[in-house]
């Protein structure tokens, strides 16, 4: 078994892409294929949107590789991704608070619903 922080954020992962579609692809694939939180979608400036996703690193690899290749599939536009393991408290603030981002917005306004 992995040593997993107080907050229990293993690894972060970060995927995104132009739309809601390929994103919406991402996340459904990311969730069947492997055990990972969903912790927040945030629509960024120039139709970007994000995926932020915690767990287990080997969760987390696993569901990033699947998303990515699920929002390729629809996606004309790039895709981009990262993983975060043992994440520093910048990133694991940011998993744990992704609508953060949008501070200039009211912290809030990108929330997926």
């Amino acid at each position: 078994m992995t040593e997993r922080s107080i907050d229990g954020i293993e690894a972060v992962g970060i995927i995104e892409a132009k739309g809601f579609v390929p994103i919406f692809e991402a996340v459904d694939a990311m969730v069947k294929a492997s055990e990972v939180d969903i912790t927040g979608v945030v629509k960024l400036d120039g139709h970007i949107v994000s995926c932020i996703l915690t767990g287990e690193l080997a969760a987390v690899r696993v569901a990033i590789d699947v998303g990515e290749e699920a929002a390729r599939a629809v996606s004309k536009e790039g895709v981009a991704s990262v993983v975060f393991a043992s994440p520093s408290d910048p990133i694991r603030a940011l998993a744990t608070n992704p609508y953060g981002l949008l501070e200039g917005n009211g912290g809030n306004s990108g929330k997926a619903r």
